[in-house]
């Protein structure tokens, strides 16, 4: 069975529970790091209104369209 907990990740490395762990003999786990990418944890919000507009389109735009539009903007604001 599996069972996801959130967990601390020290600077040394070590992992920490937040959450007691299920009793049992013996355990393995898979770890999957949420690392926040820069660009979104910036607080200047001229960025994330500038992402906004790239939401408004007309209809019958793909969503893959859509997602390519974006991702040209986010390659265009991080090589700035």
């Amino acid at each position: 069975m599996l069972q996801t907990i959130e967990v601390e990740v020290d600077a040394q490395g070590g992992i920490h529970p937040l959450q007691p762990l299920p009793k049992v003999w013996e355990q393995r786990a898979l770890l999957t790091l949420f690392v926040p990418e820069p660009l979104f944890v910036q607080t200047d919000s001229s960025n994330i209104r500038s992402l906004f507009g790239l939401l408004k389109a007309r209809k019958g735009v793909s969503l893959e369209a859509m997602d390519t539009a974006i991702r040209e903007h986010v390659e265009m604001k991080v090589r700035l």
